[in-house]
């Protein structure tokens, strides 16, 4: 949810009957406004998280002005209104995304205050106006995200103080479902003869299957290969105690994911291997790079399918588009990933490649009827 404060009484106004200090909440509808969203955002960001800028203001516009037809997006902003009437100081950001093809019961959020601002109860104003939000369309869940640094080594008598965000999650009745590490690999730390290593081993298991890359739209004749992948990201993947549903992709719903990375101003560099005999792509890998952040990478989706596991396809699509994204792109710095806690396989493949953990992630979910808001 990345949500600070304490719970309490919403305190939004009316613009026109807001006194001065007093928060106003209005939804981001300009461009204008997104500029002001997204300076928040980054200041949150360079406080809360270890070396990961917040995404960049193009893809803050793409979610105020597009048409897509898989989730619908909120903004809002939240200013100290100024004596004279006018706009004051932005202190708190909303976000909230409804899904409108599957989990149209959820509504995933984000709330942030300024760091200069926490503790005022701000986000929680932020967060009541959200649930009010989410009521309307009538969603029974919030779900969001939060980010903690790493635990610590202490003593077995001490126990850590939670983060401002975990405290808030639970003041205000959610709990965590899910457990991540975000672990970063430095490209410059690369050993690479371990590399070429575990890339041999990869190719000796994987005898029946072939490579394809590309950057952009995919291959046509991949397209109906690729929404069997997608869906099953949603079934596969350990979603722990999350109520999310599997998610149903067609070739129309994929195309459009394409054109919102060109809209977002990013770029997709995809690997997938292909089982020879049957002409099927099984497995798929791609990470995410955007141009106003030309140093940093994303490991999106990895995926095998079940009946081609054990022939190390996993590791053989990674190390491709890990060397893929290291040719066509000399200058990335870092790339981040994300892996459930308990996702085993999947942390010993990157931890082999080189990757460290650096933070902790929960999603927490919050039920509407149990909600005092």
């Amino acid at each position: 949810m990345r949500i600070g404060g304490r719970l309490a009484h919403e305190r939004e106004r009316e613009a026109d009957d807001a006194t001065a200090g007093e928060l106003v909440i209005e939804q981001v509808t300009s461009r204008e406004a997104a500029d002001r969203w997204h300076q928040i955002a980054q200041e949150y960001f360079e406080a809360d998280y270890y070396e990961m800028p917040a995404d960049p203001v193009q893809e803050i516009y793409e979610r105020i002005e597009s048409t897509r037809s898989d989730d619908r997006y909120e903004l809002w902003l939240g200013y100290l209104r100024t004596g004279a009437g006018g706009a004051g100081t932005p202190v708190v950001l909303g976000e909230i995304r409804l899904p409108q093809l599957d989990n149209i019961d959820n509504a995933v959020v984000n709330v942030a205050t300024r760091p200069a601002h926490r503790r005022h109860g701000y986000g929680t104003a932020m967060l009541a106006h959200l649930t009010t939000r989410a009521r309307a369309h009538n969603r029974t869940r919030l779900i969001g995200d939060i980010g903690e640094p790493m635990p610590p080594t202490q003593p077995a008598d001490t126990s850590p103080t939670p983060p401002p965000g975990v405290l808030f999650a639970v003041r205000a009745g959610a709990r965590p479902v899910t457990s991540e590490v975000r672990r970063l690999l430095r490209i410059g730390d690369i050993d690479d003869v371990r590399l070429s290593h575990l890339s041999e081993d990869a190719a000796a298991h994987s005898t029946d299957y072939s490579l394809i890359q590309w950057e952009g739209p995919a291959p046509a004749d991949v397209i109906d290969d690729l929404v069997v992948l997608h869906s099953r990201m949603t079934i596969d993947a350990p979603l722990e105690d999350l109520d999310w549903e599997p998610e149903n992709w067609t070739p129309e719903r994929y195309r459009e994911r394409e054109q919102r990375v060109v809209a977002n101003g990013q770029m997709c560099l995809c690997t997938v291997a292909r089982h020879d005999p049957s002409g099927q792509v099984v497995a798929l890998t791609d990470i995410g790079l955007t141009s106003a952040q030309p140093e940093i990478a994303y490991q999106w989706a990895t995926i095998v399918l079940p009946s081609h596991r054990g022939h190390r396809l996993g590791m053989l699509v990674k190390l491709a588009n890990l060397e893929y994204l290291r040719t066509s792109r000399p200058h990335v710095r870092t790339l981040n990933t994300w892996n459930a806690a308990i996702n085993d396989h999947m942390v010993g493949i990157n931890e082999a490649i080189g990757f460290r953990a650096v933070e902790r992630w929960r999603e927490w979910q919050l039920e509407l009827s149990d909600s005092t808001n």
